[in-house]
């Protein structure tokens, strides 16, 4: 178990609501990107993830997470994720280009990261100007929707737009995973 999870499942013991945000402030955006993979779309990404949060904060899974927090939120917004499709009668992107989408491994050897982390630098340096700006703000520098919109000087909605583009554009390429590292 990563450091940052056993932090996290401890902080629920004592207190709850700092633990949440910590989770929320660690996994939020990595499990967009991740299931923006699947889903192909940005919104429901971000639907899916908050209702995640949701059930765990509200049936208390934290009490009974017993090995990877991290691993654990992955696999439920993929079964979330996975749910939604079929109740939409939609199909999964991993079904559609016939590779699975897996969630990234924990440890990285720091060459590959640091190739990994120039690949990633190009791929972003080739989307169009606003959209590199919001993947740069929201996803690298981790800034909030609303702040983000304000340094862009667009509105949250127009943010939003840009950056499900950009993922999707990163994700063709099969550059998202490099936002895990």
């Amino acid at each position: 178990m990563q450091d940052k999870d056993r932090e996290i499942l401890e902080s629920f013991k004592s207190d709850p609501e700092q633990a949440f945000r910590l989770m929320f402030d660690t996994y939020y955006m990595p499990l967009c990107v991740y299931v923006v993979q699947l889903a192909d779309s940005f919104t429901a990404a971000e639907d899916i993830v908050q209702e995640t949060f949701c059930y765990f904060w509200e049936k208390r899974y934290y009490e009974r997470v017993q090995g990877s927090l991290r691993g654990y939120l992955f696999e439920a917004v993929r079964h979330a994720t996975l749910l939604y499709l079929r109740k939409n009668r939609l199909v999964s992107m991993e079904e559609l280009s016939e590779e699975p989408v897996e969630f990234p491994e924990e440890a990285v050897d720091q060459e590959e990261l640091a190739r990994q982390e120039e690949r990633l630098r190009e791929a972003v340096g080739r989307l169009p100007r606003q959209e590199a700006e919001a993947v740069r703000l929201v996803i690298m520098e981790s800034r909030r929707y609303r702040e983000a919109a304000e340094r862009m000087n667009v509105s949250v909605n127009t943010l939003k737009s840009y950056l499900g583009r950009a993922l999707k554009k990163l994700r063709k390429e099969h550059n998202l995973l490099l936002f895990f590292c």
